[in-house]
């Protein structure tokens, strides 16, 4: 259950790397989409990938200037993608076909489908319930560092309606 930057979905303990092409928007990576499919608890041959119980739109997530996922102050290390609408949606790795198991739910459940697309996706870090760090690592959608300037022009947006939701070591890069 990693972020994608090791194991079958990522690529070395050196970090991340082997992203794909710059795009308006990215597609699981096809052999990433493969392995999938053959586990029934992640994609469905009808339906595509489940839709994770825990997705919510980051804006949707703020309370009182913290981020709250399934009901708790947010810290450490979640899953989220930037959809095709600009809206960071962000969700635990809870996979709700075998949560005994702790099975990986990996970016693509964040929206579900057949063939989800999304403009970025990666990890975002919370400290005590404030955005401390983003990074582009998602080892199925694998997307280009270049994108990461659509997340912070998101992220901008955010900012300058609740500055309050963001830790005081964040940095603009």
């Amino acid at each position: 259950m990693g972020s994608g930057s090791n194991g079958p979905y990522g690529s070395n303990n050196s970090g991340f790397s082997g992203s794909q092409p710059y795009a308006p928007t990215y597609h699981v990576v096809d052999a990433t989409l493969e392995n999938d499919r053959l586990d029934a608890d992640i994609y469905d041959s009808r339906k595509g990938y489940f839709h994770n119980p825990t997705a919510t739109s980051l804006e949707d997530a703020i309370d009182v200037n913290r981020v709250v996922v399934d009901g708790k102050r947010q810290d450490g290390s979640i899953t989220y993608v930037l959809d095709e609408n600009d809206t960071i949606i962000i969700g635990k790795r809870a996979n709700p076909n075998h949560p005994e198991k702790r099975k990986r739910a990996p970016h693509p459940t964040l929206i579900g489908g057949k063939d989800p697309q999304v403009q970025c996706a990666g990890m975002i870090t919370f400290h005590k319930g404030k955005i401390f760090s983003v990074d582009n690592n998602s080892g199925h959608f694998r997307p280009n560092k270049k994108s990461m300037e659509k997340v912070y022009k998101a992220l901008k947006k955010l900012y300058d309606t609740n500055p309050e939701v963001f830790d005081k070591g964040f940095k603009w890069r």
